[in-house]
């Protein structure tokens, strides 16, 4: 499977940022990591959660600076969200279709006598590594909304809170993205290419 090229609409996000604030590298990763927040939370309480995690705090020269140039970030961030929501989405009924798939081969080598135990403990792996992956997807866009609707001038603090949040969520979705592809490729399709090897004497013997 190949990885959408328009996950990479989540860099333009820093590139779009680095336009009008300084981000230091590595900033964003500091602190406890971003947890998902708890069921049917509210926006206020979705931003001091994340305030909390990335410890955030701007001095007077840093908040004035956020102020002035905030809302223009928010303009910018609105079309990536539209965009980077779509291709989660995407991703996620893609990997579901694979999962379909799978159980239907599964079957099928059951029916042919072939031990599927192997098989099925990586689609369990599979449908774990997807599961992970629509939750921070879920996250990255949900974080994404509340930047776009943050009075950023009331709250520059959790306006910056908000945008470190979205940086570690969006290498998130990139990097479990790519161990799901690896992980198909490495080793789910070389546990069906063992399969296919060992049912194609039969095939031809049956000629």
């Amino acid at each position: 499977m190949k990885i959408s090229t328009r996950l990479t609409i989540g860099l333009a996000i820093l590139a779009v940022l680095s336009t009008i604030f300084v981000i230091a590298p590595g900033a964003a990763s500091a602190a406890s990591p971003p947890a998902t927040p708890p069921s049917g939370s509210t926006f206020d309480a979705r931003v001091a959660q994340r305030k909390a995690e990335r410890e955030t705090k701007l001095d007077d020269k840093e908040t004035k600076r956020y102020v002035e140039k905030c809302v223009n970030a928010q303009n910018k961030i609105r079309p990536l969200y539209q965009a980077v929501t779509k291709t989660i989405d995407g991703r996620n009924k893609a990997y579901q279709s694979v999962d379909a798939k799978l159980w239907v081969t599964i079957g099928r080598l059951k029916l042919a006598g072939k031990d599927t135990f192997e098989l099925e403990k990586q689609r369990t792996n599979l449908a774990d590594k997807m599961n992970d992956f629509q939750t921070t997807g879920s996250n990255y866009t949900q974080t994404l909304d509340d930047i776009q609707v943050i009075n950023c001038k009331a709250d520059p603090t959790g306006f910056k809170a908000l945008l470190d949040t979205a940086r570690i969520y969006r290498q998130q979705v990139v990097d479990k993205s790519t161990a799901i592809r690896d992980y198909i490729v490495n080793d789910i399709k070389k546990t069906l290419t063992i399969h296919t090897s060992e049912l194609q004497p039969k095939a031809e013997g049956n000629n």
